[in-house]
């Protein structure tokens, strides 16, 4: 796959350079003729601005194109149109000659829609596709994707050498259109499969069959008359037939995935489609001329890209929601910048023109936007001053806070907190009871904490600005959650002095709970700490004591023992990340299981196929409880499996998650697996899954792998145990 790969590249490259040297090698110009009296005389332009300003008018007959006489042209002949010239020699009305130089900047429109923007496809298009198939390679999905890019770019930049009548690009552009649509079909059943979707629809090889149809009309010539109609008409078709199986598939699954995908596909070609190819198809008038409709087709490689890099480079659905709000405000603001210049050059701007400085303004707008962003973040601390950087002071008196004993200091700590900021005494707390007299209050009013009977509030008596205001509300939150966690220690604590007061025994049970929890993961640390890094470390103790006892010293030896103490150092800090992983605080639980699967895929010698859904819990230790249960079913795998692959799904369902473990390696006897070594990892699995009222279900047997089911949901109460084996 990957030497076809490179074909594929090359022939784009080669293909692509050749189209586009046949467009930029003679203008287009598409005048039309009237040969019914055997001169070629002109009847109108595709361009009737530039016709208007080089003095072409209707009646003028057309002598030469570029030095040869008209009738001799063969475009002039079977069609009566003038495809393209670099020269033009007319006879006016008066019998007076004129030779017109024709140039691609004389005619904005040929020169950015035919020329500038399918040069700026092309290699957009070969950048998207090289940095896909880098990212995933020996894919058959990225394969076919990388074709569908490539392809539809072809079709693009081979527009205009079409216009002009050359063979090789009218082919292209005949069999890319629909080529572009069946590879994309065919794409969506292997990505289908790798969802793990059920394809309910045609197997897509039957479609390949429409490249013959094309290939059969280039052959019979009685067809060629037909061709553009029945192409455009394939087209249209195959493209509804690819939106029905993207939006029938979305309704079906739900899948943010398919909805990414419908979006990035009907976004490009559905103007396409509406505006161009079916009054084609019906016979009227297009709405937009084909280079215009085509613009759309630029979203396409933007839109995959973003959907090949979704689960692993960044948060696609934080991305693509931060994109559509710059977008929103660019959209408008371009909107009304070109209203205001078009009527400022209103009568001397084309609707090429206009459109090409819509899409500047839009696109220098949004680029600000995503500059101004990274410089604010860069240098929050430097354009806001001390007292006026509100989200730096809020961290440093959320921790501040969080150093609190007991409600009283907390509360205490809140108003040091308040007076240092704002500058001010003037705010007030009070305890608010069923029992105490009602009082009115002409104060704003911050409700800190509501046990029902009794509401801590604030009342502020001091007019506020907004970022004020919006920080004290803030902070007043973490407030409130600090005092339920304090309640609910004190309310713990409590109700274990109580059992400790009234029952004759003491509690045994929580004391040896804690030193088990303590000693049990003292102990796997010591042993892995044991296997590895300190064998390492004997091992260039005695390398040492040889290098010490050596009348010379060899720089490769020494090189080679920085070299293991380099690796001890790596393992030693891989074993801390286990112990508390970076990622998960940082950038969230999705990352942080997307960087866990990279390092098992470099190590373990399965073939591992993930699919992490994003979750999210109220209760935020079911982010580490899912992070050390994927950490264990994939430590079995590598230590105990055998497998040659491995399936791992984490799926969000309302307040909980569904965790499905799959392996196709030895498996065991489930009364065995109890009595065995791997029991260990398998009982801190089941140890987890009960801590939060969890199902867990073990199917395994000799020779057969093994499936492990894993659901938990936040609204349990129990801590009973569901475990079932078969």
């Amino acid at each position: 796959m990957k030497k076809c790969t490179y074909c594929i590249f090359l022939t784009y490259l080669i293909l692509g350079i050749y189209v586009l040297g046949i467009t930029i090698k003679t203008p287009f110009v598409s005048l039309t003729l009237d040969t019914t009296n055997g001169q070629p005389v002109f009847v109108d332009s595709y361009y009737p601005l530039w016709a208007a300003q080089k003095n072409i008018e209707k009646g003028d007959i057309i002598v030469a194109i570029d030095g040869q006489p008209a009738m001799e042209n063969r475009y002039v002949q079977q069609q009566m149109i003038v495809r393209s010239a670099n020269a033009l020699t007319i006879q006016k009305a008066d019998k007076s000659i004129q030779t017109i130089a024709v140039k691609h900047r004389d005619i904005p429109e040929e020169l950015y829609l035919q020329i500038l923007f399918p040069i700026f496809y092309f290699f957009l298009a070969f950048g998207v596709a090289l940095y896909v198939w880098r990212r995933n390679q020996n894919n058959l999905s990225t394969f076919l994707l990388i074709l569908f890019l490539l392809t539809c770019s072809t079709a693009y930049i081979s527009t205009g050498a079409s216009a002009r009548g050359n063979m090789i690009g009218m082919f292209v552009i005949s069999s890319c259109i629909i080529l572009c649509m069946v590879l994309f079909i065919h794409f969506l059943q292997h990505f289908f499969k790798y969802l793990q979707i059920k394809w309910t629809y045609p197997h897509s090889k039957w479609l390949y069959v429409l490249i013959l149809i094309i290939l059969l009309e280039e052959v019979v010539p009685t067809l060629r008359a037909i061709t553009p109609i029945l192409n455009l008409s394939l087209f249209a078709v195959l493209v509804l037939y690819a939106i029905f199986i993207l939006v029938t598939s979305y309704l079906r699954t739900k899948l943010a995935k398919i909805r990414l995908i419908a979006l990035a596909f009907i976004v490009p070609f559905l103007p396409f489609l509406l505006f161009f190819v079916t009054p084609e198809i019906l016979g009227h008038k297009p709405i937009l001329h084909a280079e215009i409709a085509a613009l759309f087709l630029l979203f396409i490689p933007f839109s995959f890209l973003f959907i090949q890099v979704n689960e692993r480079l960044f948060d696609i659905e934080y991305q693509l929601s931060r994109l559509r709000y710059y977008s929103t405000l660019a959209f408008f603001s371009a909107l009304l910048l070109t209203a205001g210049i078009a009527l400022l050059f209103m009568g001397e701007l084309s609707i090429v023109h206009v459109t090409s400085i819509f899409l500047l303004v839009f696109m220098v707008i949004i680029a600000s936007f995503y500059i101004k962003e990274r410089i604010d973040f860069k240098y929050r601390k430097i354009i806001f001053s001390s007292t006026g950087n509100y989200v730096h002071n809020l961290y440093a008196a959320v921790q501040r806070m969080g150093k609190a004993k007991n409600q009283q200091e907390l509360l205490d700590r809140f108003k040091y907190e308040i007076t240092e900021k704002l500058g001010t005494t003037a705010f007030h707390i009070c305890t608010i009871t069923d029992d105490s007299p009602q009082h009115v209050s002409y104060y704003p009013q911050l409700l800190l904490h509501d046990a029902g009977e009794e509401k801590i509030m604030l009342e502020i008596r001091h007019a506020l600005q907004k970022e004020e205001l919006l920080w004290l509300e803030l902070l007043a939150l973490y407030v409130s959650m600090f005092i339920n966690n304090l309640q609910q220690i004190e309310d713990l604590v409590r109700e274990i002095q109580h059992i400790k007061n009234t029952s004759d025994t003491p509690l045994p049970w929580l004391d040896k709970l804690l030193w088990n929890i303590i000693e049990k993961e003292k102990s796997i640390l010591a042993q892995e700490l044991h296997d590895t890094i300190l064998q390492e470390q004997l091992h260039l103790a005695r390398e040492l004591d040889v290098l010490a006892g050596s009348p010379t010293i060899q720089k490769e030896t020494v090189l080679a023992i920085r070299e293991q103490l380099l690796n001890a150092t790596k393992d030693l800090r891989e074993y801390c990340e286990n112990l508390s992983p970076p990622l998960l605080d940082t950038f969230g639980l999705q990352m942080a299981l997307k960087k866990l699967i990279q390092k098992v895929k470099i190590r373990a010698d399965f073939l591992l196929s993930a699919q992490i859904d994003r979750v999210e819990f109220q209760d935020v230790t079911l982010h580490l409880v899912v992070y050390r249960l994927v950490q264990e079913l994939l430590n079995n795998a590598i230590k105990h499996a055998e497998a040659t692959e491995v399936s791992l799904q984490l799926q969000a369902i309302p307040q909980g998650f569904i965790l499905r473990y799959d392996d196709n390696g030895i498996g065991c006897d489930i009364d065995d697996l109890i009595q065995s070594s791997a029991s260990m990892g398998i009982n801190g699995i089941r140890e987890r899954v009960r801590a939060f009222n969890g199902d867990i279900t073990i199917q395994s047997s000799l020779n057969e792998g093994m499936q492990i089911y894993i659901q938990i949901q936040e609204d349990g109460d129990s801590y009973d145990e569901h475990t079932y084996y078969r």
